[in-house]
């Protein structure tokens, strides 16, 4: 009877031990991590990358917007000296025209002379001919040159 109260007396501790390893909570299965990486630096680097091409960015916004101001500038100039150079040219023009060159002989003295003289260089190198032009030129037989028509001037 020794046995069976020695038995039974280590029966019910095990069955107690039993009870109380089914009543605590299981644990999950643990497993190891690996390290966190640092996030704090690769944030900054990103901000500062970001930061960098936008301002990268702006300045080369900024010398577009300058290099066009300059170009426009040019182009101004350019339109303004186009004009003064048809101005100029209508100016030349209207001073080469006859009627003004006629105009400033006379006032400055010079008188159409009765009869004109063409002189003409000789074949040989050895002097002019004189020939008189008809005194009415108003036949239309000159050339535009001054030349009497048909022989050289």
């Amino acid at each position: 009877m020794a046995a069976t109260r020695s038995a039974l007396a280590t029966a019910p501790r095990t069955r107690a031990l039993r009870v109380v390893e089914a009543d605590a909570p299981t644990r999950p299965e643990l497993r190891v991590v690996p390290p966190r990486r640092p996030t704090g630096a690769i944030v900054v680097a990103s901000l500062v990358l970001v930061f960098g091409v936008l301002l990268a960015t702006a300045a080369l916004n900024t010398m577009l917007v300058s290099g066009q101001r300059d170009l426009d500038r040019i182009e101004a100039e350019i339109r303004e000296g186009e004009q003064r150079n048809q101005a100029l040219e209508l100016q030349v023009a209207e001073l080469e025209s006859p009627d003004r060159v006629v105009e400033a002989a006379e006032a400055q003295g010079m008188i159409e002379p009765e009869t004109v003289i063409w002189l003409t260089p000789r074949a040989d190198g050895g002097g002019a001919d004189v020939m008189t032009a008809p005194s009415d030129t108003s036949g239309g037989d000159e050339r535009a040159d001054g030349g009497p028509g048909g022989s050289g001037g």
